[in-house]
């Protein structure tokens, strides 16, 4: 039994849902890669992919992100907390941290702009899908 071409009781919720849309924040171009294709094995979602705080606080000002996967620490003139928070401000977006040296991190300082978690380089592809599926459920 099909009903416009779907079989009935198929999850038409997926089709009506918009992609959730995930800005990504990484200066190593490589890394940002590899974190949206670990993420696209769990969904399919829209991605933005910047190197800068900067750029970050420029694009989550034109568009409201569901996730931010953030690094903390990125070339430019201000770092990914910093970033974080100005987004935080006007943005309800889930935020995780991404860092390769969590120790010489002030844990004070990460928790002003409230981050749903603080991941550890080299990330584990499993956390990492975990996570997003925990955010998103």
């Amino acid at each position: 039994n099909k009903m416009n071409g779907l079989p009935l009781g198929s999850n038409l919720k997926a089709m009506d849902m918009p992609n959730k849309k995930i800005l990504i924040v990484e200066d190593e171009y490589i890394t940002a890669l590899d974190l949206k294709i670990q993420i696209t094995m769990e969904g399919d979602y829209d991605f933005d992919i910047v190197g800068t705080g900067e750029e970050a606080v420029k694009k989550a000002q034109n568009k409201e992100y569901d996730l931010v996967l953030m690094d903390i620490k990125l070339k430019g003139k201000i770092d990914g907390i910093e970033a974080a928070q100005k987004i935080k401000e006007k943005s309800d977006a889930a935020l995780v941290y991404v860092s390769g040296n969590l120790d010489l991190l002030d844990p004070e300082k990460l928790e002003r702009a409230e981050p749903v978690e603080v991941l550890k380089k080299p990330i584990s592809e499993l956390e990492l899908r975990n996570l997003v599926k925990k955010i998103f459920s």
